[in-house]
């Protein structure tokens, strides 16, 4: 028999997937990251735990695409018209993401888990960081930024730590709703 004959398994199933993703969004909520377990998840989603293990490696790597993986539309900022409208929008939705209920339990386990996870840490940044980057370098070349890369770099970097602060350790909507105003008044001074 050829190898293309040959068949590789039976296909993934997606209602699998949907259940373990969310019933990992679910239990992160209620009892946390250092409470949850893969036992659980496969409980919760009634699974079996060889088909999640088959898909997942590790309880990192299960919740970091329970909480990240989730959106299909592009980020909004990719159509801004300025860089001062990518901010503010940037702002907008890293906010909104971090305040998920499932997102803010999943953080500091994550935040120490993907330390050890360079390929999580690489698909962070590629998923939600290089599109944004791109958009926002763009606009800041068309307006006349000598250095727009690392300008976008570093725009990014701040809107993300402030906003991952933020979630991790509470912050007053006021402050919160101001972070975009400063950092554009600052940069255009």
């Amino acid at each position: 028999m050829d190898q293309s004959d040959r068949s590789r398994g039976r296909p993934r199933d997606p209602a699998i997937d949907d259940a373990a993703l969310r019933a990992a969004r679910e239990l992160l909520v209620e009892v946390g990251w250092d409470k949850l377990s893969m036992v659980a998840i496969a409980d919760r989603a009634n699974v079996g735990r060889p088909a999640l293990y088959r898909r997942w490696p590790s309880k990192t790597h299960l919740v970091f695409e329970a909480v990240f993986a989730w959106q299909d539309a592009p980020t909004p900022v990719l159509d801004a018209p300025t860089s001062s409208d990518w901010v503010r929008g940037s702002f907008a939705y890293t906010t909104e993401l971090f305040q998920r209920p499932e997102v803010r339990a999943a953080l500091p386990g994550l935040m120490a888990s993907l330390r050890d996870h360079p390929e999580l840490q690489s698909a962070l940044w590629k998923e939600f960081g290089r599109p944004g980057l791109s958009s926002l370098e763009s606009l800041l070349r068309a307006e006349g930024s000598t250095t727009p890369a690392t300008d976008a770099q570093a725009t990014m970097v701040l809107v993300i730590g402030a906003c991952l602060v933020t979630s991790l350790l509470g912050g007053s909507p006021t402050v919160t709703d101001r972070l975009p105003h400063l950092l554009r008044t600052n940069a255009d001074g």
